[in-house]
């Protein structure tokens, strides 16, 4: 299991490998991530890794690409695309606002 916490909200969760974010999120709105897509390509969904960045993949060619138009820097990524695919002990994600 992996604990996930949402910032600024504040909502923690456990939740297990191979968890999509966007699925969190759907089934716990406390989350307070929006979401306009669920595809990568509108970027309302952005979130900064603050801790356990280790616990994701890196970015896909159509992320990587909406992140791109947003001047984001490392560490900024897209809920909706977000999988857990290593067991990290604490995962942070941040709102960043649109």
């Amino acid at each position: 299991m992996n604990k996930l916490v949402f910032l600024p909200s504040g909502f923690e969760i456990d939740v297990p490998l191979n968890s999509r974010i966007v699925d969190v999120c759907d089934d716990n709105p406390r989350s307070q991530v929006p979401f306009s897509c669920r595809s990568a390509n509108c970027g309302t969904c952005r979130v900064a890794v603050v801790e356990g960045a280790s616990a994701f993949p890196r970015p896909e060619a159509d992320e990587a690409g909406v992140l791109d138009l947003f001047g984001d820097s490392e560490g900024i990524r897209l809920a909706c695309q977000l999988r857990i695919v290593r067991e990290t002990p604490t995962i942070v994600l941040r709102v960043v606002e649109p």
